[in-house]
């Protein structure tokens, strides 16, 4: 609100401070126009009469020099003069009056001193007076879309107050990057502003409460009236040109070039809001509390961003600070917005007395976003620093990203192997020395075979859950692994057992590939196929739990599931899995940690520690070739003396330690002495005092690896084992993999003269790859050694397995060359894909995504360019290529977890300010690209809080990249900082799109013609115009189509088919939005765009986007104008079965709904079938599209939804009596389900239409009490009228006026005095349409509402009847005037008959002139009712024609007769008694008497007989029976003694159907 606006000079204080209570404004009240005297009271608001020199008005009538009553705040209110009511006194007058709101729109509206040229369209008077004022009126309840733009040419009463309505809207207009502006230099604090600015300002009153305010903190007083004419500070008076600036306005001046900061102009706008809040606080009534409460909200995050807006500028400026000030002035201006809303709500008085909690929570939750936009804006506003190096070796790899790899993400998805689920899922083999402890007590194999043996048996009624906890090396997976294995368990459970492998890698894929084997094992392959298409989805565990569920198995207590190796921080994926198994199958799960199993609802707890000593002899007793024995010691006393108990005392009886100790016997063929004096030597030595950690949980278990490391062969061998550790632990390692981790030992392993030797033998191979025999004997060894766990397969060895203990051991090895290990195994898979050359740090660009997956490397990719710190390899895991590469392996879930890793390393890596990528810009540039793409690629990507961290860090790239250091890396930080414009949600949208497009343009400085980058940029250029919000829609989508086909030029099918057949569908989808050219030829372009993509785009191939295509395909044939309509819908009903094919409610939620939305939408429209069938299957589609966009996810949706089922229902209503009113039920409780959302106060148009549409159907409700719902009705359209006044929205006025007269004409009855009443309100509904539809602004309104008035007089029984029928045929012969036969036949034709109809029935003194007009309106009807037109309405024409003619009183009587028989005979060709037996008994009747009259005796008696022998089967028979026999009684002489000249002088009263037409 600009508070005081109206008023010209400064008001003035007094030692007590301020004005009076009331707040008033000198002067005398007045309407006239003498300069500043017709000022009203307004405390704090101003209002001022002006007059209406021009107005350019949809709806509105304004007469120059007529009156309007405005009041300035953040909009303009105005109360148009009416000769009813006279001027406001006050703005509590003028808000109870339900003044109307025009919306000045930032960047559209106006309010300004108005130009030469508008004085001179204003005769020149008082020129400068005139106020220039455009903007959008809507009432007090209208939303957005009932707006109509307003121009107004105002008359202000003086010239002061035209400066200070026009410097006010200057101000208000003024974006906040404009009052901030573009070139800014620091400054340290506003000391000196406040100074300048206090030494200005008068006293400030003293504060009635000791509390500060928001102004008190930004100018050090408080109080409000002082800013009463803060319009002044905001336009300066060099700019504005206008004499008489304030001293404040001079003073803003003054500050801002002193200090070379604008920071006057943002204070003093917040200081305009808080004088807003102050306004609304003083005028609040009672009940306003919620309102103060949002505007006090406004004025805290307002001045926090303010605050954050400055802190900015006193830093160097750099571009991407001026992107953080642009994005905090956003912020700025929608709390303005909000502010805007509440003021809103005080000037429409309706809304004020309701004030209903939707409204306040509508705000409430707008400020939470703003608030946490503001916390986003400061967390990124420190990423990053600008420096000045540069380098190139990053341009090479965006480069070929741009030309070589877009090819490659056009690679066809495989479909998914389902074999990996089945062999991957197996319990591990036992070792053949391990020492079984099922059938000893005390071991803990025992104690699980005993709960599952007890489940089986009936002992327990739920499958137990058996935690297995203990310290790593204990024993745990592999006493799982025994009991799994063992013949009773087994028997027990002849299923299988599933065996579900974590480790300290496990992410949320390994989750995903569980719940997955999971689900195939407990269900099939069908379901695993059906959640194949969930891992996508963030639900997706819920969902696979629930189709489990749903096709659980009768033997599901057949199987054994385990989990192992679950530790602490994983807690949540056990969960998650627990949920995949059903309670009828036990779980055992192993762990580190008790407090894991605590955590698991209903777990029994089992502990292991260590190994019996017998089992623990007994395993190394067979190391050295000895068998144990139950009757005798295995060892002699000497053996248990010399080293047996040493061994088992330094081993503390670990399960792991006994098991490497046994190994390194065994390799030793039993000589102990040795690895005894190994394992002595490291508990002896004094450096052996480390500290325990999880993964070294006892010190016997780092003596014995370390003992074992120690008998390796050489350094080599001890290198290659430290390698290990940046292996993942308990998973299958194959030899391929270790052959590249080992590839710098295996140079040398064997000596230069094994690698040179003609006889060596040839590589095995493994997997289809060669394996370096080096690589096996360094496998040998670390098995010999006891350190890793071989697999074999087929008789070969498959890879190996290495355990967390020797993993983390391993790891611990490597020290400061953990990084460089990581880099190494990333360089070796990187020889099998095209890479960029180094730069100066050693820097490689990698295309992970050529490289073919071996089962290894994309699972682990991500982790190893983590650990490594590769910023070129963790930014190539963020590119379209690598996710395609992702989905090509079905692993959506596994790139999620990439994603994530890429945002925590690359995060860390630019926060790191000592990181060596500091040094290198480019470098630099490129973290912050990647990090911007992983935001891009993360689950939500579109969330307006994932775009504005993208927008950042590529602004912050630029920053660090110029196009000379690095041109391909700039150009695609360009094209991509245009896409996160293009779908950027925050912003204005025209601003975004301009921002797009320069962007591209960039891009295309550096991406040159003919190359796929290129044509990438055309392309998005192209996605840009079509989806522009804004412009000339024509123009926008003739430069879409110019961009795409620019790009189609290179992105030919045989170079790039994915990206060929993208642009073509969205090309096609251009076509469908183009304005120029004919729709017809349109539509076939766009069809042949949508097949041309289903060339490539195949089922088999690429579902989604086959089905995306189909749906597209269905819409065009939806909307095609050539063609048969009925061929047409058929075909696109079955484009949208074959989307919904792959589009299934559980793979992609919201797309599915669309496809049934539209599936329901054609099947509604649908020729061809049953159409009650077709109804219901629409009904069922409308159903399915509810149940996933409920009311509470999606309540706008899920509304307009409600209101297609009620259409649907609306058509289904012409079953019998039941299905009827079940239908009129369901129709009606859609209405009032959409009511709950679209409320009078949220939306009121919506509302109002459904308040309308509501009234209708009540309306025609025919069973059930009439009356009452008739009443409902009326009740409905009523409340409509609340919103829709004339005034507000006139065509909705009027329109509901003609539904109220319908409503009024139904409700006329038996009671004459309640008909007449009703006729006259139904009148009076119609006459008040008519004001606003006149012949001249809306002809066929203006014809269609005095259509409808002239036949409710017309069928009006009640009443004077002489009066209803003359003023009928008013009506239809002013109908006419418009109606005419040239331009709308059949409304001219419908209104002819119906004037026949009343000129028939109109009593007036030349009835026989009426008689013959009548007549001619039936011949003209006749003209276009052709019997092969409508045969049914031809013959009711003839009928009616007959019965004028039968009647008729001008020509011969005889002629008149034959005319009549004539009309007859031809309406009883078409009405005969087999087809239409009532209507041919009718006609029938009027044949006879017409017979009779024509003296046409036999046939007139054969027809009359004819109608005897109907009889009762007649409806009328009842009636006419005795009229029947009368006539018969006359034939029958007249047959048998004809008489020479005998007529009908007054025939007996005849039947007539005769009626008004439809």
């Amino acid at each position: 609100m600009v508070a005081g606006a109206g008023t010209e000079h400064l008001p003035s204080f007094d030692g007590g401070g301020g004005y009076d209570a009331a707040d008033k404004v000198a002067g005398v009240v007045s309407c006239g126009h003498t300069d500043g005297r017709d000022q009203v009271p307004g405390r704090g608001y101003s209002l001022t009469t002006f007059r209406v020199v021009s107005c350019v008005h949809p709806n509105r009538n304004v007469v120059p020099g007529a009156e309007v009553h405005a009041c300035l705040g953040r909009n303009v209110y105005v109360l148009w003069s009416s000769s009813r009511r006279g001027a406001p006194a006050t703005v509590d007058a003028f808000r109870a009056a339900s003044p109307l709101c025009i919306v000045l729109e930032r960047g559209a509206g106006e309010l300004r001193v108005a130009s030469e040229e508008e004085g001179a369209a204003g005769s020149g008077l008082h020129t400068n007076r005139l106020l220039f004022l455009r903007g959008k009126e809507r009432s007090s309840t209208s939303s957005v879309q009932g707006m109509s733009d307003v121009r107004l040419l105002l008359e202000a009463p003086s010239a002061g107050i035209c400066t200070s309505w026009a410097m006010a809207g200057g101000s208000l207009l003024t974006p906040w990057e404009a009052l901030v502006g573009a070139s800014l230099s620091g400054w340290s604090d506003a000391t000196a502003v406040h100074e300048l600015l206090m030494s200005a300002l008068p006293p400030l009153p003293v504060a009635a409460d000791d509390q500060l305010s928001t102004t008190s903190r930004i100018l050090g007083r408080r109080g409000r009236h002082f800013v009463l004419h803060a319009q002044h500070w905001l336009a300066p008076s060099a700019s504005v040109g206008l004499n008489g600036a304030s001293a404040v306005g001079q003073v803003a001046d003054a500050v801002d070039q002193v200090r070379c900061v604008p920071v006057v102009g943002p204070v003093l706008r917040l200081c305009l809001l808080v004088v807003q809040v102050g306004a609304l606080a003083v005028l609040a009534d009672g009940h306003d509390a919620r309102r103060k409460d949002a505007v006090q909200r406004c004025e805290a995050i307002a001045l926090d961003v303010l605050c954050r807006i400055f802190e900015q500028l006193r830093k160097d400026p750099t571009e991407f600070g001026a992107a953080f000030i642009e994005q905090l002035c956003s912020l700025m201006a929608q709390v303005e917005i909000i502010l805007e809303q509440v003021e809103a709500t005080f000037f429409m008085t309706p809304v004020m007395d309701m004030m209903a909690d939707a409204l306040v929570h509508g705000w409430e939750q707008q400020l939470k976003d703003i608030h946490d936009k503001q916390i986003i804006s400061s967390v990124h506003s420190a990423v990053g620093r600008a420096v000045d190096r540069v380098e190139h070796s990053v341009d090479g790899m965006m480069r070929r990203v741009s030309e070589l790899g877009r090819s490659l993400a056009g690679s066809l998805p495989v479909e998914q192997d389902l074999s990996m689920y089945e062999v991957g899922w197996r319990p591990p083999v036992l070792d053949e020395d391990h020492v079984a402890g099922v059938h000893k007590h005390g071991r803990v194999e025992f104690d699980i075979v005993s709960m599952l043996e007890g489940y089986a048996s009936g002992e327990a009624t739920k499958a137990p859950r058996v935690g297995v906890y203990g310290i790593d090396g204990c024993g745990k997976s592999t006493a799982c692994a025994e009991v799994a294995t063992c013949e009773r368990v087994r028997a027990l459970f002849p299923r299988g057992t599933i065996w579900v492998q974590l480790n300290e890698t496990s992410t949320s894929e390994t989750v995903v590939a569980a719940v997955l084997a999971l689900v195939y094992h407990l269900c099939g392959e069908a379901a695993v196929k059906r959640c194949l298409r969930l891992t996508g989805r963030k639900d997706f565990v819920a969902m696979a739990a629930s189709d489990v569920q749903a096709s659980l198995m009768a033997d599901m207590s057949k199987w054994l599931v385990i989990v192992d190796d679950v530790r602490y921080e994983q807690v949540g994926m056990l969960k998650q899995l627990l949920l995949v198994v059903s309670r009828a199958t036990p779980v055992l799960f192993t762990t580190r940690s008790e407090v894991v199993v605590t955590l698991v609802s209903g777990a029994a707890r089992l502990a292991i520690s260590s190994w019996p000593e017998e089992d623990a002899r007994a395993l190394l007793a067979r190391a050295i070739g000895k068998t144990p024995s139950d009757s005798e010691p295995v060892f002699s006393a000497e053996e248990e003396t010399a080293w047996v108990q040493r061994v088992l005392d330094l081993t503390q009886r670990h399960v792991l330690s006994v098991s490497i100790v046994a190994a390194l016997l065994s390799a030793h063929c039993g000589k102990w002495r040795p690895v005894v004096a190994a394992l002595e030597h490291q508990w002896t030595d004094p450096s052996f005092q480390r500290p325990l950690t999880d993964l070294n949980p006892m010190r016997s278990v780092r003596a014995t690896l370390d003992t074992s490391r120690v008998l390796l062969p050489d350094d080599e061998y001890r290198r290659a084992f430290a390698a290990v550790g940046i292996l993942p632990a308990n998973e299958q390692i194959g030899m391929h993999v270790l052959g590249r981790l080992w590839r710098p030992q295996l140079g040398v392993v064997g000596g230069a003269a094994e690698v040179s030797s003609l006889s060596r033998p040839p590589r095995p191979c493994v997997g289809g790859e060669a394996v370096h025999p080096g690589a096996l004997r360094l496998v040998d060894a670390l098995v010999r050694a006891g350190l890793i766990h071989q697999e074999v397969a087929d008789g070969d060895l498959a890879g190996a397995v290495v355990h967390p203990v020797v993993c983390g051991y391993a790891h611990s090895l490597l020290g400061a060359d953990i990084v460089a290990a990581h880099q190494r195994l990333l360089d070796e898979y990187a020889r099998d894909c095209p890479a960029d050359g180094t730069d100066t740090h050693g820097w490689l660009g990698y295309h992970f995504w050529a490289t073919a997956d071996d089962g290894y490397w994309y699972n682990n990719v991500a982790r190893h360019a983590a650990a490594s710190e590769d910023v070129l390899a963790l930014a190539s895991l963020v590119t379209d290529e690598w996710y395609a590469a992702r989905a090509r392996t079905s692993s959506l879930a596994g790139h999620e977890a990439d994603v994530g890793l890429v945002l925590a390393s690359l995060s860390a890596i630019i926060d790191d300010a000592d990181h060596s990528v500091h040094e290198s810009p480019v470098l630099l540039g490129a973290a912050h690209w990647g990090l911007a793409m992983a935001f891009l690629h993360r689950k939500g990507c579109m969330t307006a809080a994932n775009q504005e961290a993208a927008f950042i860090l590529l602004r912050r790239g630029l920053d660090e990249v110029s196009r000379a250091a690095a041109p391909s890396l700039w150009a695609e930080m360009q094209n991509d900082l245009g896409n996160v414009y293009s779908y950027r949600v925050n912003g204005d949208k025209a601003a975004n799109f301009q921002k797009a497009v320069r962007c591209y343009y960039h891009a295309l400085e550096v991406r040159t013609h003919e190359t796929l980058a290129w044509a990438e940029t055309q392309h998005c250029l192209g996605m840009a115009y079509a989806d522009r919000d804004g412009g000339d829609k024509a123009a926008n989508m003739e430069e879409a189509l110019a961009y795409f086909r620019r790009s189609l030029d290179v992105r030919a099918r045989h170079v790039a088919p994915l990206q060929w057949a993208d642009t073509n569908l969205h090309m096609g989808a251009a076509y469908t939005e183009r304005v120029d050219g004919g729709k017809a030829a349109n539509m076939e372009e766009a069809m042949a765009c949508y097949r041309r993509a289903l060339e490539v785009w195949t089922r088999e191939t690429v579902p989604l986007y086959w089905a995306t295509a189909q749906h597209s395909m269905g819409r065009a044939y939806t909307e095609r104008v050539d063609g048969d309509k009925a061929a047409n819908l058929e075909e696109a009903v079955a484009c949208y079965r074959r989307a919904l094919l792959v589009r299934t409610r559980d793979a992609v939620p919201l797309p599915w709904t669309t496809t049934q939305r539209c599936l329901g939408l054609a099947l509604a429209e649908r020729v061809e079938g049953d159409k009650t069938v077709n109804l219901k299957e629409a009904v069922a589609c409308f159903r399915r599209v509810v149940d996933v966009r409920t009311r509470e996810t999606m309540p706008l949706e899920w509304a307009a939804m409600q209101l297609k089922l009620a259409d649907i229902y609306k058509l289904l209503m012409d079953g019998d009596k039941d299905a009827k009113q079940a239908n009129k039920e369901e129709m009606m409780a859609c209405y009032r389900r959409t009511l709950v959302v679209w409320t009078r106060e949220t939306a009121p148009n919506a509302w109002a239409e459904t308040q309308n549409r509501m009234g209708v159907a009540y309306a025609q409700v025919v069973d059930g009490d009439k009356a009452a719902n008739l009443e409902e009705a009326v009740a409905c359209h009523q409340r409509a009228l609340d919103v829709w006044t004339r005034e507000a929205a006139p065509l909705h006025w009027a329109t509901t006026q003609v539904y109220l007269a319908h409503v009024f004409k139904l409700q006329v009855s038996g009671d004459k005095e309640a008909n007449k009443a009703k006729m006259e309100q139904m009148k009076a509904c119609f006459r008040c349409a008519l004001e606003v539809w006149t012949r001249e602004s809306a002809p066929t309104s203006w014809a269609d509402t005095l259509y409808g008035m002239g036949t409710a007089c017309a069928l009006w029984v009640g009443g004077d009847e002489a009066a209803n029928m003359e003023e009928a045929v008013a009506c239809y012969r002013r109908v006419l005037e418009v109606w005419t036969r040239e331009a709308a036949p059949l409304e001219w034709t419908t209104t002819q008959l119906n004037l026949a109809f009343a000129l028939r029935r109109q009593a007036s003194s030349d009835a026989a002139a009426n008689m013959e007009e009548a007549l001619a309106c039936y011949r003209n009807a006749l003209e276009i009712v052709t019997r092969g037109y409508d045969a049914q309405l031809w013959a009711k024409v003839q009928f009616s024609m007959g019965t004028a003619y039968a009647e008729r009183v001008y020509g011969d009587k005889a002629a008149n007769w034959e005319e009549a028989v004539a009309c007859y005979r031809r309406a009883l060709e078409v009405r005969t008694r087999e087809e239409i037996p009532q209507l041919w008994a009718n006609t029938t009747w009027r044949m006879v008497i017409a017979l009779q009259g024509a003296e046409h005796w036999v046939e007139a008696l054969e027809r009359a007989r004819a109608l005897q022998a109907f009889g009762c089967e007649w409806n009328k028979w009842d009636e006419m029976e005795a009229s029947l026999v009368t006539r018969v009684a006359q034939l029958e002489p007249e047959v048998a003694l004809p008489s020479n000249s005998r007529t009908v002088s007054d025939p007996l009263p005849g039947v007539d159907d005769d009626g008004l037409a439809a």
